[in-house]
């Protein structure tokens, strides 16, 4: 620096020069990005080099300070949300003396301002255009943090996570990855690698659900199961696998609640909701409502601006799909008719399987790097992907079984679910000229391999929890002297079957109740003993079910 010094002096003596040493760790590129230009030209003009302070500090909600000229400003109490309005009660910290003045002031009524500065230049010596100057500098930083406050509260929505995660290099490969061949095997490798075990039929049906929240085939997921079977935990960390930004996790929803939601608060979300049946019945009517008209609307009272009371209607904008998890084995008929049922995995093998992964987890041995980077891949292919209107050339010549439950909104659905697959591969698909993606017959084949689950649940009568018990009973009795002629008590079940007294009666119960088992010994005292009375082949209704679709997509 010294040698740059004496060039300049020899080429313009004229020019007066000083040398002022920076900040440690600054240079005059990191001073301008942080301070801008007005503050390096006050850090040149001021002798002593100190870096002047152009921002807030924000202690918590109640205490927001500000180091200016003329002492440390200390707002106390909560900044007024009212866009017109910035009456505060302020704190003026003097530096050389410490003595704290205290006052009400409305920063942007400029007559009360200049009052104050000059009852304070009077009375307490300070310079007043010196702090009239400071307050007004402060007002405009206030204004700007509550500004920043008013738009995250009114815009929830934000891509604070996207614009972490998703950099041109994530893009690129997002891209790379939705453009290569057997792209659903390699979402489903990611899912099981993202540490959600097993479950090989729902969490393919899971993520193609999930992933229609911002499309325009809308889809939601009830999973019924029993308690402590995994249902939460699937469909958390199937949530994990979307965008954060766009999940919205809830573990109950009163009953009003639904209709106070913003203009687009509910729009392209994925909600997940911990325990439907913890939804009394307003806010379930609210919520099945959301799924079919994608909106809700209600009458209120108002006043206007003369105070008169008046109505008023009020809509809120819907446009999300959901996951949602159940214990019941019968929901409300409306409810059910709604989403795609699923029922979770309750078999031993299943059990001894997360027993595993929990175990390797526990022990340090599972790799938690790699569950993140499949967890942050899947989340950067959601967006990525863009929303399309599909045309599906063989929506006409595939029909579902005439025995399933609900089979208008079944057809709906499993329509809805082979877009969303067409919409997943649209990297590899056609448009036509209306600019709509073409499905292939492949996208119809892996809906029909994926939905299956899900068809079969609706043809049959049993929930799937119920079937579990009722086919592991099945063999119980088979394996018995007198074959299916064996009667059995609730005891004996409980203990070859190893579940609670609790599962056991509710699942006797529901037999009973649809005569697949009945009572034909003993009493309430001595208890009973059981025999099954309808032996129905569930197998042999899958395979011809199976059989039939897979003829008529032959025929395609």
């Amino acid at each position: 620096m010294e040698n740059i010094r004496t060039q300049i002096q020899g080429l313009r003596p004229e020019l007066p020069l000083r040398m002022i040493t920076l900040p440690d760790g600054e240079n005059l590129n990191t001073m301008w990005l942080n301070y801008g230009a007005d503050g390096i030209l006050e850090f040149l003009k001021n002798p002593t080099g100190e870096i002047p302070n152009n921002t807030l500090e924000i202690h918590n909600d109640f205490k927001i300070s500000y180091k200016a000229k003329t002492g440390t400003f200390y707002v106390i109490g909560t900044l007024p949300m009212d866009l017109g309005n910035m009456r505060v009660a302020l704190q003026i910290l003097e530096h050389d003396t410490a003595k704290k003045h205290r006052l009400k002031i409305d920063l942007f009524d400029t007559f009360n301002v200049q009052n104050q500065c000059k009852e304070l230049s009077e009375k307490q010596g300070f310079d007043a255009n010196l702090l009239e100057a400071d307050l007004l500098h402060f007002t405009d930083l206030l204004e700007e943090y509550r500004e920043t406050l008013f738009n995250a509260e009114i815009n929830p929505i934000t891509d604070k996570f996207s614009a972490n995660e998703l950099t041109p290099q994530a893009h690129e490969k997002a891209v790379d990855f939705l453009s290569k061949p057997r792209l659903l095997n390699n979402i489903d490798k990611l899912l099981e690698q993202s540490g959600i075990v097993g479950e090989e039929e729902n969490r393919m049906l899971l993520f193609v659900l999930a992933s229609s929240y911002k499309m325009p085939y809308l889809l939601h997921g009830l999973i019924q199961g029993s308690s402590g079977e995994g249902k939460t935990h699937l469909i958390n960390g199937m949530a994990e696998c979307m965008p954060q930004e766009d999940v919205m996790n809830m573990t109950r929803i009163t009953s009003k609640s639904l209709y106070h939601y913003r203009d687009k608060e509910l729009i392209n979300k994925l909600i997940l909701i911990q325990d439907f049946d913890g939804l009394d019945e307003e806010a379930q009517f609210a919520f099945r409502e959301m799924q079919s008209a994608k909106f809700l609307t209600s009458s209120t009272v108002v006043k206007d601006m003369f105070g008169n009371t008046r109505g008023k209607m009020k809509q809120v904008l819907a446009h999300f799909a959901s996951l949602t998890a159940t214990t019941k084995a019968e929901v409300y008929y409306d409810n059910m008719s709604r989403s795609v049922v699923l029922g979770v995995d309750e078999s031993q093998e299943q059990t001894l399987r997360i027993i595993k992964a929990q175990n390797l987890k526990i022990a340090g041995i599972s790799n938690s790097e790699s569950e993140q980077v499949a967890k942050q891949l899947l989340r950067n292919t959601m967006r990525v992907l863009k929303s399309y209107e599909v045309v599906n050339p063989f929506a006409d010549k595939l029909m579902l079984p005439l025995e399933a439950k609900m089979l208008r909104r079944l057809n709906s659905q499993f329509q809805n679910f082979v877009s969303q697959i067409t919409i997943l591969h649209q990297y590899q698909r056609k448009t036509d000229s209306k600019g709509r993606l073409i499905a292939t017959k492949e996208d119809v084949q892996k809906g029909v391999e994926i939905f299956f689950s899900s068809i079969i649940i609706k043809v049959d009568e049993l929930d799937k929890s119920t079937r579990q018990f009722f086919e592991l009973l099945k063999g119980f009795v088979k394996r018995q002297p007198n074959g299916t002629t064996y009667k059995f008590t609730m005891r004996e079940i409980r203990q070859e079957l190893n579940i609670s007294k609790t599962s056991a009666f509710k699942y006797i119960q529901i037999l009973q109740e649809l005569e697949y088992i009945q009572a034909v010994e003993g009493s309430v005292s001595k208890g009973f003993k059981y025999k099954i009375s309808y032996w129905d082949n569930l197998e042999k209704l899958k395979a011809k079910i199976k059989e039939d679709l897979n003829n008529q997509l032959k025929q395609l």
